[in-house]
């Protein structure tokens, strides 16, 4: 990694650029078994202008990546801003209609929750966002602190943060079976091409098998699973704009069946 950092560098200065060891960070990602096996030397990266310390959580495209990739700095950042604009949006709620309120919470509210909100599959953190968008639900209804909230997210027609996580990698899916999707995505998952399967006339995909949590968190297993879970006549639309209608009123379906 330094041989590799040290020719970017001269990279760098043989086109008048400067590699700012000032401006750059570095984190140590792993299990904490792994990382507890670190030592301050080892973690420490020396560049010719100067050294790079690991730290535990770095930032990168606005999301919050920790050691562990638990995403709890990312969901508490995120909470902390949500929780700080609905403050914000009280303060001019009385001057509004309920129309212009709810398009200021998809604005502040809503838009910061869908944020990357791939990375959330199977992450124990949506717990924490989905009491933000439940007290974002009540404030635009005018609903009791302590009201239930999932007939509240019916009625303004919200899917829950579980769903919207499902919603957003079914959608890169469809990009991967229609050859829209980077080839970075479309590596990852592999079509079932075993005729003896029925899982192959079905146009499912290969989910690989793991014991570990952090790998069913990966995109390779939760967007393949969660794309196995439609039905039919969802996969098959022959356009994405019905897709998304129909992945919709499933996803709602199913959040609010019970």
């Amino acid at each position: 990694m330094i041989t590799a950092i040290v020719d970017i560098n001269a990279w760098s200065h043989s086109y008048r650029l400067k590699l700012n060891a000032q401006k750059s960070e570095v984190i140590w990602l792993g299990t904490r078994q792994q990382l507890a096996k670190l030592h301050q030397a080892d973690t420490t990266i020396h560049l010719p202008d100067g050294a790079l310390t690991a730290k535990p959580t770095v930032r990168n495209l606005g999301v919050q990546l920790d050691s562990e990739l638990s995403f709890d700095a990312q969901a508490r950042n995120c909470v902390k801003s949500c929780y700080y604009h609905l403050r914000r949006i009280n303060q001019i709620k009385r001057y509004v209609d309920q129309e212009c309120l709810r398009s200021l919470v998809h604005a502040f509210i809503t838009s910061r929750l869908d944020y990357c909100n791939s990375m959330y599959a199977h992450c124990h953190i949506s717990t924490r966002l989905q009491r933000v968008q439940n007290r974002a639900a009540r404030f635009v209804l005018s609903a009791p602190p302590r009201s239930s909230s999932l007939p509240l997210l019916q009625q303004l027609h919200w899917l829950p943060i579980e769903a919207r996580v499902s919603y957003k990698l079914c959608c890169l899916m469809y990009r991967v079976v229609h050859g829209a999707a980077p080839s970075y995505l479309t590596e990852l998952c592999e079509p079932c091409l075993d005729t003896r399967l029925r899982s192959t006339s079905r146009g499912d995909f290969i989910v690989p098998r793991s014991n570990r949590h952090l790998a069913d968190r990966s995109f390779s297993v939760a967007a393949p699973s969660a794309w196995n879970q439609l039905p039919a006549n969802i996969r098959n639309c022959s356009t994405l704009a019905t897709f998304l209608t129909k992945l919709k009123a499933h996803l709602f379906t199913v959040s609010f069946s019970h």
